[in-house]
């Protein structure tokens, strides 16, 4: 059955108008009466109309007659970028209209029904004056401006109508965190050259980056399956996936590590390819083992953007025949099958009709895996209390050990289900084995979710296989242990809860998201299979759990700055429902800020993940000062400067970007001599300043940049010394930047013969560990 779109608006395009101002001259305006607003909104929360925070943006209002004066203004800190207007500074300008009357009828709250001659005169705007006339029935007429009176917003004409009892229910699907992965054809460039492979002759090259007697290439071919001496999967028969995706990562890992660490390959990308690791037609079977390599490998390409890329390919020889055509297009990603090029974009998911094709038995039994953390409780109360569910069986290391579980289970028995808590390794075939012997037959199995994982975060280069083995055991390992033991029982549901780590590649979560990658290749195997699964790549969840609880706000903010926003339990549990409905096998649940990372994009403040070109579009023209398009570039502006102009710029370039991968706001930057150290910087952090800084400079710097450079001034007078290396020191008088002597180094640690994992340990010694 085919998509359904709801209308949510119609509308009519017509020509721009003049604008009006409103708020300029005296304010509030003479003979206008102020009105007391406090209790405004505990008295909508009455009405059945609950406003959070952002929302309540109502600070002032005066009457004078019929007309209504008021302030509006956005909290502190929320940054307008990426709308027109803010929603909530749009929504807040509204709330005036309620000071026209009461707001309510005997039919529910008002609220906006139809509305006529609205333009946008100016965006960016963090607070309003805003004018409300009643036209004498039902409508009214609002003119908003900034705090200087140049107008902003007007609507020449808006209808309320009254909200009926129970339509603010939330029964509508929250369509818009929903996402699916499509693989779009895109046409490969012109012949390129054929890519030389990386062996031992390219390795043993006179200076490292040239193949024996050649220029060095602009991009070097790795076979991964040959380089690891692993095979690929020879059908359902030949199953060893748990030995292979260790031979893979590790050994993809090591390559990484190796090239990665050595400057003289800078320049030259590295191109990893595949065998079945992404499933680009319907009914495609896939390798879990190849696509953990592909989640490990896409955060590899977040902490080094642009040295990377993955092509994973059929057995088609006209694939591998126009594979260097297809690198140099530039994707980061793409597939090849029967000599056809697709790179994978997101897409809205759309939502399924109300209609599951074969729900859960209140007669079955469910299984969960990590049971008893926050997210196995989340899903075994919604089963419970949304779909019915009456035996449940939840498994965790602790078992009835775990914080909460007896509550857990006497607080689903007052629901009429009968729960028991198992204490089980589910990577432990073994055990695993013995748990599911032990469901009743009168209860048979009928659903499986996977909601076990932990978390071992390191940057590439600080990764070991023994750190990759620590998440991959209860991800990967148990994942695949429940789809051997069940694959002959009759199951309706069997549902992996991966992350979008692997969709995305998070910086710093290479481990995590392979063992994800797997979880999602192993999904798309069994839809091959003919048997029942979806993986839902999860994004960030606003509830704290086990795994998330550590995150600082500095965590989230970074999180915000990459797209990611909080996804609330009530929401994630109704995309839940939604995906047990839909026909797709791998699904992204997700808040992401497309319209944020499309205003970044557009100011050259961070590129847009290549995943995400399908969803995110230029922004509109903003009335803010924009960068001028062909203006000269950092290094051509710094050449007209004084060298002591020099100085003060790129130090101000530092300290800003300091103070965003730190969350704060720039006038809340550190001292310029004041150690990374000493405010918080990790690996992690060292590595997001090093990609914003040479984004910001057009040059790239390397991942130790933090650790040879130690403080904001130290790293501004190494960039100058690499953008203008004519320039002069400066001049006599001015402060020295603070250089050695910031990191204790033993005497007996060789530097020179350091690898980029030694130096990173030895950062996070120094740095405390990300």
């Amino acid at each position: 059955m085919g998509v359904v779109w709801p209308r949510h608006a119609r509308g009519v395009l017509v020509a721009r108008g003049a604008g009006a101002g409103a708020g300029a001259g005296q304010w509030p305006p003479a003979g206008a009466e102020a009105v007391d607003v406090d209790g405004f909104y505990e008295r909508q929360l009455d009405r059945g109309l609950e406003y959070g925070p952002l929302f309540q943006g109502l600070t002032g209002v005066w009457r004078r007659g019929t007309e209504v004066f008021a302030e509006v203004t956005l909290p502190d800190g929320t940054e307008p970028g990426g709308y027109g207007l803010h929603p909530a500074l749009f929504d807040a300008a509204l709330h005036a209209g309620g000071f026209t009357g009461d707001g309510t009828d005997e039919e529910g709250p008002l609220l906006p029904f139809a509305w006529s001659g609205v333009e946008l005169h100016a965006s960016g705007a963090t607070a309003l004056r805003v004018v409300v006339t009643p036209d004498g029935s039902g409508g009214m007429a609002l003119q908003a401006a900034d705090t200087t009176g140049e107008p902003v917003l007007s609507v020449g004409s808006l209808v309320l109508r009254p909200l009926g009892p129970g339509r603010m229910s939330a029964s509508s699907e929250p369509a818009d965190a929903l996402f699916r992965m499509e693989w779009s054809h895109v046409a490969p460039t012109a012949e390129a050259p054929e890519l030389p492979e990386y062996t031992d002759e390219f390795v043993n090259g006179s200076d490292g980056t040239r193949s024996a007697g050649g220029a060095a290439p602009d991009a070097v071919l790795v076979d991964l399956l040959a380089y690891a001496g692993v095979t690929a999967p020879d059908g359902p028969g030949e199953d060893d996936s748990l030995r292979r995706v260790r031979l893979l990562t590790g050994r993809t890992l090591a390559l990484l590590q190796e090239w990665l660490a050595d400057p003289a390959r800078e320049g030259i990308r590295l191109v990893l390819v595949t065998r079945g690791a992404v499933a680009v037609r319907e009914a495609e079977e896939t390798d879990p083992a190849a696509a953990a390599v592909w989640g490990l490998v896409r955060s590899a390409q977040s902490e080094y953007p642009g040295r990377i890329v993955l092509a994973d390919l059929d057995a088609a020889p006209g694939s591998r025949a126009v594979l260097s055509s297809a690198v140099a297009t530039g994707e980061p990603q793409l597939a090849l099958r029967a000599g056809e090029l697709s790179v994978p974009r997101l897409a809205r998911a759309g939502v399924q009709p109300s209609r599951a094709d074969r729900p859960l038995d209140p007669d079955g039994t469910v299984l969960i895996t990590g049971g008893t953390g926050m997210i196995g409780r989340l899903v075994a109360r919604h089963l419970v209390t949304e779909q019915g569910v009456r035996h449940l069986v939840l498994v965790s290391r602790r078992g009835t050990g775990a914080p909460g579980a007896e509550e857990l289970v006497a607080e689903l028995a007052e629901f009429g289900a009968e729960v028991r808590i198992e204490a089980c390794d589910a990577a432990d075939r073994e055990a695993l084995r013995t748990v599911l012997a032990g469901i009743a037959q009168e209860h048979p199995l009928t659903g499986v979710v996977h909601t076990a994982g932990v978390l071992d975060d390191g940057v590439v280069a600080a990764l070991t296989p023994e750190r990759l083995d620590v998440v991959l055991a209860p991800k990967a390992d148990a994942a695949w242990n429940l789809h051997e033991l069940t694959q002959d029982l009759d199951l309706a549901a069997f549902v992996l809860f991966s992350s979008a780590a692997g969709v995305f590649g998070t910086p710093g979560q290479a481990n995590y998201a392979a063992a994800n990658g797997f979880l999602d290749g192993l999904g798309l195997l069994r839809r091959a299979r003919k048997l029942p699964a979806v993986s839902l790549a999860w994004g960030l969840w606003g509830e704290a759990s086990g795994m998330t609880g550590h995150l600082s706000e500095a965590d989230l903010q970074r999180s915000r700055r990459g797209g990611m926003l909080e996804l609330s339990s009530d929401v994630g549990m109704r995309l839940f429902d939604t995906a047990l409905r839909s026909h797709e096998t791998l699904l992204v649940p997700a808040r992401l800020d497309l319209a944020g990372l499309g205003t970044r994009g557009a100011a050259g403040e961070a590129e847009v993940p290549s995943v995400l070109r399908g969803l995110v579009k230029a922004p509109r023209r903003t009335a803010r000062a924009a960068r001028r398009p062909g203006g000269p570039s950092l290094v051509e502006r710094l050449a007209t400067l004084p060298d002591v102009e020099r100085s003060r710029v790129l130090l101000g370039l530092v300290t800003t970007q300091v103070a965003t991968v730190l969350g704060l706001a720039p006038a809340d930057g550190i001292e310029p001599t004041q150690q990374f150290k000493d405010v918080g910087f990790d690996s992690l952090l060292a590595v997001e300043l090093r990609n914003r800084l040479s984004e910001a400079v057009g040059v790239r710097l390397p991942a130790t940049l933090v650790f040879d450079h130690p403080t904001p001034m130290a790293l501004a007078r190494q960039l100058k010394e690499q953008l203008v290396p004519e320039a002069q020191e400066p001049e006599a008088g001015a402060p020295a930047p603070a250089e050695g002597g910031v990191v204790e180094i033993d005497d007996d640690f060789d530097l020179e013969a350091a690898t980029d994992e030694d130096l990173f340990d030895l950062i996070d010694s120094e740095l405390g560990s990300s």
